[in-house]
């Protein structure tokens, strides 16, 4: 068996968004391994010029869960775009534990243990999203597609902020208290995704329902059916959010303030996947989704905000360029 270091270079149109990240191939997949056989390698004749794509071999991704110990770093790096990658079957390995990407993952990933952490942050580029359950029912509530979220979330958000009207809340304050619950959902966007998704586990059930949560996208962060927030999911952390404003507001404000937060979500969900997805021409949306991609690529403690950086600089969170040397952690 043969390790094979390669710099992939821009070539097909399925993931367009990385063509243009420019970066190495260590900054991305700094602790993976594409392994081929002999045979294989030599059946290549794009081998030599290293434009081979990956999908003609029979890959293994082995993931060292020990960070004092990283491989060795290609002779050559090129500038990468992961347009040619593939699920690798088989089998991921973090220590003693073995996940079979085969298999449905959230019965597995708990037992990773301590190892799990290292795992989930090391992407696998891929449009092809695992099969999550055996379960065809619970697997359907898994996968939803971006525009369920404004479909479902707008007219709730409208209902919440006309109940506000009827209760005498003028126009113009209904108006402010929308907005100001726009900008507290990009307080509570940032602080859920630091603290919550981003929690550090180590025991079973706590490494399972980390990867549902959040885990899942960072291990797969092109899979467009796991991307924006399931309906169910969402309402269940809304309701308490819910109940706060409730608390801290009058009756008549609480509603238009919580519409306001349900608009700011519909906000960042349907941002989060252009980010991923999309290609944008101006430079604003460009610098969210290089500051984004960021995060997922290189520096995973940095770059909590997804609709705009602000709470990063606020919290120190934003990454500074001596910090972008393609560390993953």
């Amino acid at each position: 068996m043969t390790v094979l270091h390669y710099d992939i270079f821009p070539g097909t149109r399925k993931f367009p968004a990385l063509k243009k990240l420019n970066y190495p191939l260590t900054s991305l997949l700094a602790n993976t391994y594409i392994i081929a056989s002999q045979e294989e390698e030599s059946k290549c004749p794009a081998h030599q010029n290293q434009k081979c794509s990956l999908s003609r071999f029979t890959t293994h991704a082995h993931i060292n869960a020990k960070r004092g110990d990283p491989p060795s770093p290609p002779q050559a790096i090129g500038w990468l775009s992961l347009s040619f990658l593939h699920p690798p079957r088989g089998k991921m390995v973090a220590e003693k534990y073995v996940v079979d990407l085969d298999k449905p993952l959230v019965s597995q990933v708990g037992h990773l243990g301590e190892a799990y952490d290292e795992w989930v942050h090391q992407p696998i580029v891929s449009k092809e999203g695992p099969r999550f359950f055996e379960s065809d029912f619970l697997e359907f509530f898994t996968r939803t597609v971006w525009w369920v979220i404004p479909i479902i979330w707008v007219p709730v958000a409208s209902l919440f902020i006309s109940t506000s009207v009827q209760m005498g809340l003028a126009c113009p304050q209904v108006a402010l208290f929308v907005v100001i619950g726009i900008f507290v959902w990009t307080f509570a966007e940032y602080m859920l995704h630091r603290f919550l998704f981003h929690v550090q586990t180590k025991n079973y059930w706590g490494n399972t329902m980390h990867y549902l949560l959040h885990g899942c996208h960072h291990k797969h962060p092109m899979d467009g059916l796991r991307l924006v927030f399931p309906p169910a999911a969402a309402a269940i952390l809304a309701t308490p959010i819910w109940y706060s404003v409730k608390l801290i507001c009058t009756p008549s404000i609480a509603p238009a303030m919580f519409g306001g937060i349900l608009l700011g979500y519909v906000m960042y969900d349907c941002t989060h996947y252009y980010l991923h997805h999309g290609q944008p021409k101006s430079d604003v949306p460009k610098s969210l989704k290089k500051f984004h991609l960021n995060h997922h690529y290189r520096l995973q403690t940095y770059g909590f905000g997804i609709t705009s950086p602000l709470w990063d600089i606020v919290f120190g969170t934003l990454p500074r360029p001596s910090k972008v040397d393609g560390k993953h952690r």
